[in-house]
């Protein structure tokens, strides 16, 4: 197995665990891929025992040519996202006042050419922070808003991971808008709500794992680059959402497993889906400190002394913002002629709650990953 794709699916399934832990019912998103490219960057520029920190998190001890992967990787994306709806922004904004440049600072930047953003914070920081957002804002094509609270940034502002995605899902095949309708979804065992249920028939991998009451489909993207799996219990086992077994098994080592391209089956399907849109704004500073990167965030014993010369550089904050809409929007109509087949159609019901990954379909990187346990609140 390559030991990147190891190292981004360890680094997304840990994440995903700390967020579980918050709360074992909200529906979230993250892109593994932004807090990535963004940890990368900040171990290209540091040393010592910030530096050993940071590679432990990103588990990338063992992989060699690390930013040539995330250069190849992020171009890739870069190339997707020009052709469709994915959008992704990965940065490291310095503040200009830190700025004692190090003579090894075009080599820090040279793999992550558009990621490092100098910007004067200390001075000016609530301008600043308008200057990022309308940044992030014509980025994501003016989908993600304000992703820096008011009063975030102040004079003491060092350093700031920043990651923003967005996605409106564009499938392969288009679910039938007509026959979308109000379903029941459980959220347990016994307590329903009403979603909007789309439905299509068409070939899509899948794949039951019956000892782990595990199904898991792969429905594909416009163009076949990307991906969604959802991985789902096949039924609900007790009285909460359902999926706590799964959750507490979810390894990356379990994940490539599970999800594993040459064990799916390649059928004929007939999959409900719920239509769903989900907007997480995570901050992700005392979670990347209790997953053992603390010196960055210390500016007594960070060193960052590969970008810059000037002793205290740290990292101020760590903001995370990503949306994800499902609809029934895709580029071919399925065809109901030639499907008619005298094949087996097995039944795909995702009326219960489910975790889910983009993939990208080369690598089979994860670009955004989350958990999706029913209609929210306000819904």
């Amino acid at each position: 197995m390559d030991a990147f794709r190891l190292a981004n699916t360890a680094l997304a399934t840990d994440i995903f665990k700390i967020l579980n832990e918050k709360s074992k019912t909200e529906n979230f998103i993250f892109s593994p891929l932004c807090i990535s490219s963004t940890l990368a960057l900040a171990f290209k520029g540091a040393n010592g025992n910030t530096a050993a920190e940071i590679e432990k998190v990103l588990h990338v001890e063992n992989v060699n040519d690390c930013d040539f992967r995330f250069q190849t990787l992020n171009s890739d994306i870069s190339r997707i996202s020009a052709a469709s709806s994915l959008k992704m922004v990965k940065r490291v904004m310095w503040t200009v006042a830190s700025t004692a440049l190090s003579k090894n600072i075009n080599l820090t930047k040279k793999p992550y050419a558009s990621e490092l953003e100098i910007i004067d914070i200390k001075s000016r920081a609530e301008e600043a922070r308008k200057q990022i957002n309308n940044s992030v804002k014509d980025l994501t094509d003016g989908n993600m808003e304000n992703v820096l609270a008011e009063g975030l940034l102040n004079e003491n502002t060092n350093m700031i991971l920043l990651g923003a995605s967005y996605y409106k899902g564009k499938w392969l095949y288009k679910f039938n808008e007509s026959e979308t309708k109000e379903c029941d979804f459980y959220v347990t065992k016994t307590e329903t709500k009403p979603v909007q249920m789309m439905q299509l028939e068409a070939r899509l991998g899948v794949r039951r794992i019956n000892e782990e009451n595990l199904v898991v489909l792969d429905i594909p993207f416009a163009s076949k680059l990307m991906s969604m799996l959802i991985m789902m219990p096949n039924s609900i086992e007790d009285d909460s959402t359902g999926l706590e077994k799964l959750e507490k098994e979810l390894t990356s080592d379990n994940y490539i497993n599970w999800t594993n391209p040459s064990m799916m089956a390649n059928s004929k399907v007939k999959l409900s889906l719920p239509k769903f849109k989900i907007t997480s704004s995570l901050n992700l500073k005392e979670k990347l400190k209790s997953m053992g990167m603390n010196d960055a965030f210390n500016e007594e014993v960070a060193d960052f002394s590969k970008m810059s010369e000037k002793k205290g550089l740290s990292v101020s904050e760590a903001i995370y913002e990503n949306s994800i809409d499902i609809g029934e929007d895709g580029t071919e109509t399925v065809d109901a002629i030639r499907e008619r087949v005298l094949m087996s159609k097995t039944e795909c019901k995702a009326d219960h709650p489910f975790l889910f990954a983009i993939k990208h379909t080369k690598t089979q990187g994860i670009l955004l990953c989350g958990r999706y346990t029913g209609p929210a609140a306000s819904s």
